[in-house]
């Protein structure tokens, strides 16, 4: 069985009974893991690995509304490259309608500071964006980016929803971003959750 060394020491091939196998291998020499029943390569999606190395945060809460009352989140992101990639659900037992503006301004006062928890619990690394809760509205709210509404009156009780986007927003730096709630119906239950991840692109 002969041995083939490539440029780097990850990059390794072999000859065995007339047929070449390769082997991969980390910068550091540790073999690629492969699953044991379909030799298939064992891998993780791309925000599951900042997950792992302690880049990937989250907030949640819930608020409970009256029809027409409007709850809002300020969101401030960083004049840097490391950018956000965000997404979001929000979910009401009554009728609920949401919008995400980008470039927000003036007003927005008030509300309180919220604190966006990493989800690696082992990792002290903390999220560059700045998020307020419960603030007025803008005097000038910006670009819409986002919109939804969802829920009806039913029979005997509300009927409710969710709104959620799963395809990532990569929010723009230096940038207000602001969230509005608002209920259509009494004693509205809507919880809203945010997760992102912040990276710097490689190239």
């Amino acid at each position: 069985m002969g041995l083939i060394q490539g440029e780097h020491p990850e990059e390794v091939a072999y000859v065995k009974n007339n047929a070449l196998y390769t082997q991969l291998r980390t910068e550091n020499g540790s073999e690629i893991a492969v699953d044991s029943v379909t030799n298939s390569l064992e891998t993780i999606d791309y925000p599951h690995h900042e997950t792992h190395a302690g880049n990937h945060y989250y907030i949640e809460g819930y608020v409970e509304l009256n029809t027409d009352d409007v709850f809002r989140i300020k969101l401030v992101t960083p004049d840097t490259t490391k950018w956000a990639h965000f997404s979001w659900s929000i979910v009401s037992s009554g009728i609920c309608e949401t919008t995400l503006h980008e470039n927000a301004s003036g007003g927005m006062t008030g509300g309180s500071s919220v604190t966006p928890i990493n989800n690696n619990r082992n990792s002290s690394n903390t999220s560059g964006l700045t998020i307020t809760s419960g603030v007025t509205d803008a005097d000038t709210v910006g670009t819409q980016v986002s919109s939804a509404k969802w829920g009806s009156t039913g029979f005997k009780a509300m009927v409710g929803g969710e709104s959620s986007r799963e395809n990532e927003i990569i929010l723009k730096q230096n940038t207000t971003y602001l969230r509005t709630i608002t209920s259509g119906e009494d004693n509205n239950i809507i919880q809203f959750r945010a997760s992102w991840y912040e990276h710097t692109n490689k190239n």
